[in-house]
């Protein structure tokens, strides 16, 4: 099956969502191709503003949305994504009374869930070493989750994924992939669109209840984008790829290519540190530029957000 280019014009990898959501289109596909026998899909951006997102694949766009709601519809018994614990961080059942889907079990839950997940196979098993580890603990004894973790109060980060996951239909996935983002969708948001960034910090009113807009099929896609983010633990703290150690007020970066590839070599450009690159770097590794957001977080109830991207210089 011969590829095509397919220009995302939704997907703008300045933005942390757009960039999100663009990876975890990528790895759907290159799933599906993995398990159907199909050449594998490639991503890249283009090298100016707007920084376009580019997938080659070999079927149309409207196929490639019926492919993903088919995923959508698959990832109910995802091992990755149906975690679910009790007050005292123990695994239980996503239906239980007082379940909690979040992402800060306890480390003993943390460590089976994994196993569960590497269990399961390669897709469940990144992503969920992408969402937490049991190897670090927060100031409660629960696990530590990865940086871009935005929820709390009475927000539920899988409890909202999974909101996401039922709720997306055609015109969410194609609003996503190919704009205008309205922000309309009523469904959740997980806090990634650097484009509505609310410095709640700098605001007295807690964000918990109130309702905003979303790009509800941006956001799904995102979420299995993560996978390109491992964590891991380092000097007692957890780091997430591509974020420096720390919780409030940190920056996030990453590259932009335009070279094609599969999955494989961007998780290995992402793994790197695009702010060391000098020019002749770039240009070796087809990096078009490099892009920095802070995380942002509020001092009552830990919300989080990003704050506009700024491009950096070559080193």
């Amino acid at each position: 099956m011969t590829q095509t280019t397919i220009d995302l014009t939704g997907l703008d990898g300045q933005n942390p969502l757009g960039l999100f959501a663009a990876l975890g289109l990528l790895r759907i596909l290159d799933d599906h191709a993995r398990a159907s026998g199909l050449e594998r899909p490639r991503l890249a951006f283009t090298a100016t503003p707007p920084y376009i997102a580019r997938l080659s694949w070999g079927e149309p766009l409207e196929r490639v949305e019926e492919r993903l709601l088919e995923d959508a519809a698959a990832q109910a018994t995802s091992a990755a994504l149906t975690l679910a614990y009790d007050e005292q961080g123990a695994l239980c059942s996503g239906g239980s009374d007082g379940a909690t889907r979040d992402l800060k079990p306890s480390p003993a839950s943390a460590r089976t869930y994994l196993q569960q997940a590497a269990r399961a196979g390669r897709r469940d098993a990144a992503l969920a070493g992408a969402l937490l580890s049991e190897m670090v603990q927060d100031n409660n004894g629960a696990t530590k989750p990865t940086s871009f973790h935005f929820t709390a109060g009475q927000q539920a980060f899988l409890q909202m994924v999974e909101d996401l996951r039922t709720g997306v239909d055609g015109a969410a996935l194609r609003e996503a992939l190919l704009g205008p983002w309205r922000n309309e969708s009523k469904l959740p948001s997980l806090s990634w669109d650097s484009s509505v960034a609310r410095l709640y910090a700098l605001r007295a009113s807690n964000p918990s209840g109130e309702k905003r807009g979303s790009v509800a099929g941006a956001n799904w896609l995102a979420v299995h984008g993560l996978a390109f983010f491992p964590v891991m633990p380092a000097r007692g703290k957890l780091r997430t790829t591509g974020v420096e150690i720390g919780w409030k007020d940190i920056p996030f970066t990453w590259p932009l290519w335009t070279e094609l590839a599969q999955p494989g070599p961007i998780a290995a450009l992402l793994r790197l540190d695009p702010a060391a690159f000098s020019q002749r770097s770039r240009d070796a590794l087809g990096v078009s530029a490099v892009f920095r957001a802070q995380i942002r977080r509020t001092d009552q109830g830990g919300y989080g957000s990003f704050s506009p991207a700024e491009a950096l210089l070559p080193r």
